[in-house]
């Protein structure tokens, strides 16, 4: 793996191995896909099957992206969110069966655009609706984003609306979604229809490892945890109960040591 820093994990299906990427690209597989991006704008498409194997289907050299997103979240109908929290700026793409990219519609920074700058994470719900989450300092907000493309605010959130510490949030099965904060602790919430969230279930300090980096809501009702630069992870579960298990423990190295965010390509049901 560190001889190979453009790779996701070191199983890898080369891009131009049309057998292999067809079998991936098969059934429920093919939407078990997997956007890690990188410094410089690199990044790699993978995927993950049913056993909890990760393969890298195709690779994305430096430049192909934007250097500046910081958040990505997946819509439907194969569409991509892309924010960059520093100006507020953001895209809408599109990817194909092919894992072919593309812009389909821009947003500048604010006055002109929609979004505003400062939020730092990002999790989409059933009915492609989006929370923004604004840490201590900014409003959270919930925003739809049909297949049309038009991002609608639903709701705004007063700073204090959510706790000031998450560094993660994903949005699972169910239309729940889960927070990771400070100390390795969390909790499970859900929205309802009228887009009202409740805490369900509460983790105290220490129920998760304290330094993942990342955190994705996979199907299956799987998560992936990624631990930045040290390059291991973890495939875990969780239960119509919120009980949380480990299933997949990825040793260091497993991964790339430089992704800036992970996001599972199909939003949860």
């Amino acid at each position: 793996m560190d001889h190979h820093p453009n790779w996701a994990s070191n199983q890898r299906v080369s891009s131009g191995d049309q057998h292999s990427r067809d079998a991936v690209q098969k059934g429920d597989v093919m939407s078990d896909r997997i956007l890690y991006y990188g410094e410089s704008g690199r990044g790699c498409i993978g995927s993950i099957d049913a056993d909890n194997l990760l393969q890298d289907v195709t690779v994305l050299e430096e430049g192909t992206f934007a250097s500046d997103w910081t958040l990505i979240t997946a819509l439907s109908g194969d569409r991509i969110l892309y924010y960059a929290g520093a100006s507020g700026r953001a895209c809408i793409g599109s990817i194909d069966d092919n894992n072919v990219l593309q812009d389909v519609v821009a947003f500048p920074e604010p006055p002109e655009g929609v979004f505003t700058p400062g939020f730092t994470e990002v999790a989409t719900f059933s009915g492609d609706r989006v929370l923004f989450y604004g840490g201590s300092d900014e409003r959270s907000w919930l925003f739809s984003i049909p297949d049309h493309n038009a991002p609608q605010a639903l709701t705004f959130f007063e700073p204090g609306a959510f706790a000031p510490d998450w560094k993660q949030i994903t949005g699972l099965s169910g239309n729940r979604i889960l927070f990771y904060g400070e100390g390795g602790r969390g909790c499970i919430g859900a929205i309802d229809a009228d887009n009202k969230f409740h805490d369900v279930t509460i983790y105290s300090e220490g129920a998760f490892a304290p330094d993942w980096a990342q955190i994705a809501g996979l199907s299956g009702d799987r998560i992936l945890y990624y631990g930045g630069e040290s390059g291991r992870g973890c495939i875990g579960s969780v239960d119509s109960n919120n009980v949380l298990k480990d299933v997949t423990v990825l040793d260091e190295g497993s991964f790339a040591p430089d992704w800036k965010q992970i996001t599972f390509l199909r939003p949860p049901g």
